[in-house]
């Protein structure tokens, strides 16, 4: 898993925009109130936020 693409520092901004992207095909063009539509934005935020912390945590292990 350390080399891995998905934890890749360049994978990182991908994440982020898919998930606004995501959010807002499902809450301005299809303007659904459907509370589990919820979720699809939020997997790519919580997989690139757990990337970052990754990437950090392994830069800190370099520099020590």
């Amino acid at each position: 898993m350390d080399n891995s693409i998905l934890w890749s520092a360049k994978f990182i901004p991908v994440y982020f925009i898919i998930s606004i992207l995501a959010f807002i095909l499902y809450f301005v063009v299809i303007d659904t109130n459907n509370f589990s539509a919820i979720f699809i934005p939020l997997f790519p935020l919580g997989v690139g936020i757990s990337s970052i912390i990754y990437n950090s945590k392994k830069h800190q292990n370099q520099n020590s």
